[in-house]
């Protein structure tokens, strides 16, 4: 994972390739680049630049916010310079979608997208449905370490081999808490008739975090095509063994850009 720096300067994992537009991957919640590591090699090998950002979670002694994690985005597109595609997962997705205004963003593609409405909606209908996903959850600003090897069956797909869930769940955490509780609120998310940028909207059939319906309605919010969802997948859709599926599926889009 590359090392943190101060806020507001862009935390990249260079990877340089022919190509353009340039692909910047925004991690999730209580994630790093390194969920990124099958797509960064796959979009390289198809002839793309990518870049990779590790969110700095902390802000000159507090807790960062989404705000900051915004700044750090764009302090990011202004190093990379020229047309950037942002791919965000969850949280990354949010941040991505309060980008679409830049002038440098020629389109977004959002997986398992925190919509423009916030979480506070799917985050009541799980406190219903699963209130120990809802709790485990909310405590992703604990420790790397510290979630429990149970969360596997919620985060990923059945097809999920479970060692490798674990693994993967083991390095999970330290997530801003600010940042997790401004996620709940509706966000300052430009509608699609005003940022105009062609936008893909992608869920995972068996996402217990981000519901189908969330999904669609932030496809709608940006005037999207249908999303597109991939049944077996769960939150986690890029780290599971049908993560070629999702790449293929953005690389086809991506083709239909230029």
């Amino acid at each position: 994972m590359t090392p943190e720096g101060p806020l507001g300067r862009p935390h990249l994992t260079h990877h340089a390739a022919a190509g353009s537009p340039t692909l910047l991957l925004l991690h999730g919640a209580g994630c790093g680049g390194w969920v990124w590591d099958g797509f960064s090699d796959f979009f390289q090998h198809a002839g793309y630049p990518v870049e990779v950002l590790d969110f700095t979670r902390r802000a000159q002694g507090r807790d960062a916010g989404l705000g900051d994690y915004v700044a750090q985005a764009r302090a990011a597109l202004a190093e990379i310079g020229g047309p950037v595609v942002p791919i965000g997962h969850s949280l990354g997705a949010l941040v991505a979608q309060r980008l679409l205004l830049e002038p440098r963003l020629h389109a977004a593609a959002l997986l398992c997208p925190v919509p423009p409405e916030g979480l506070w909606f799917s985050a009541a209908r799980l406190a219903f449905a699963d209130p120990t996903l809802l709790a485990e959850a909310a405590r992703m600003d604990a420790p790397p370490g510290s979630a429990p090897p149970e969360l596997a069956g919620s985060l990923f797909g059945a097809a999920m081999p479970i060692e490798d869930a674990r693994r993967h769940i083991a390095r999970m955490g330290g997530e801003s808490p600010t940042a997790l509780w401004e996620a709940q609120a509706p966000q300052p998310v430009p509608y699609g008739w005003l940022h105009g940028r062609p936008v893909l909207v992608l869920g995972a059939g068996e996402d217990r975090l981000i519901p189908a319906d969330a999904v669609e309605r932030c496809a709608l919010w940006h005037g999207a095509a249908s999303p597109g969802f991939f049944p077996g997948l769960g939150h986690l859709m890029m780290l599971e063994p049908g993560w070629p599926a999702v790449a293929e599926r953005v690389l086809a889009w991506l083709k239909r850009l230029q």
